[in-house]
């Protein structure tokens, strides 16, 4: 039904919306970026979202292309069946129980279906990426925090109130670290990007001055490659506590692949493979047996790929 089909995925973040327009094989024919403001409002948000989605359709109209419905990805908790973004406002003044989709189909005309972003990156990564094929999967975004998604028997699992798949949330370290969430000593507190600056800190005696609080979790991975002591420290630590996450979810789920994104996930082998040396040591050999644990491919397409395929699919009728 879809195979010459082409569908508009959206992707809201932080500090930019990304745009696609991505055929029903995961082809992306055109793609835009827009710098989102510092300080940001629902109405804002939504009209940088509708005009994006009419530049696009504009660019792809002389190809002969014409998108038959559009996918959001948000962060936070999402009514998927209303399209409805519930929050929390991460800072964005009422973006709470926003009926995005309600809102940017009568200014488009165009069906539109959202999901949360760490969801969508699980549905790209199971039909194009690095878990093709595969019908049990977790997916965790290691980046400043940790998000990820989960898929058993070919289902997105979301959980009652599409509340599941908190996997930065579960708890790892009761004893140590309360979380900006309130959380005490979740997997996100300690493994996240976050956790790797602060720890590099730490270790190196350095106080988080004006200049050390840019530091990111990339900053500390080449110091480590430099032989910096103090990173290379932080990223072994970080990579056991990551290991210890996945664990937990191989004793849980035992899927059949772990696939990790996010901007960590871009870390040299080494990283990847001391996180697998972690996991499977703290895991029992009969849950760990057939799971395989692997870098992403898709990158920063895996939101927009995700979102414009789910789309199609909730069109036909369908759920992930």
């Amino acid at each position: 039904m879809f195979k010459n089909t082409a569908a508009i995925g959206a992707d809201i973040g932080r500090n930019a919306l990304r745009i696609a327009v991505v055929n029903y094989g995961g082809e992306v024919i055109a793609v835009n970026s827009y710098p989102l403001a510092d300080k940001q409002t629902s109405d804002y948000l939504i009209a940088k979202v509708i005009d994006a989605i009419r530049n696009i359709r504009h660019e792809v109209a002389s190809s002969g292309v014409n998108p038959i419905c559009v996918g959001i990805s948000a962060k936070g908790f999402i009514d998927h069946k209303s399209g409805i973004v519930i929050g929390p406002d991460r800072g964005i003044k009422g973006w709470k129980n926003v009926p995005i989709a309600k809102m940017v189909n009568r200014e488009t005309g165009l069906p539109v279906f959202v999901g949360n972003d760490a969801n969508l990156m699980t549905v790209a990564e199971q039909k194009f990426g690095a878990a093709r094929d595969f019908n049990n999967v977790v997916f965790v975004a290691l980046r400043t925090g940790i998000g990820g998604g989960i898929i058993i028997n070919g289902r997105l699992y979301r959980g009652v109130n599409n509340a599941g798949a908190e996997i930065g949330q579960m708890i790892i370290n009761y004893d140590n670290g309360l979380s900006d969430k309130g959380i005490k000593g979740s997997f996100e507190h300690h493994a996240s990007a976050t956790a790797l600056v602060r720890r590099y800190l730490e270790l190196s005696g350095r106080k988080k001055s004006g200049s050390s609080k840019q530091l990111t979790g990339r900053d500390i991975f080449e110091l480590s490659y430099k032989n910096n002591p103090a990173a290379r420290a932080a990223v072994k630590e970080n990579a056991e506590l990551v290991g210890i996450g996945l664990a937990n979810l191989i004793a849980i789920f035992a899927p059949e692949i772990i696939v990790l994104g996010g901007g960590m996930s871009e870390a040299r082998d080494s990283y990847i493979n001391m996180i697998r040396k972690s996991a499977f040591a703290n895991s029992l050999a009969n849950c760990r047996a057939e799971v395989k644990i692997e870098r992403a491919r898709l990158g920063s397409n895996a939101p927009l790929l995700g979102s414009a395929y789910y789309s199609m699919i909730r069109l036909a009728g369908k759920n992930i």
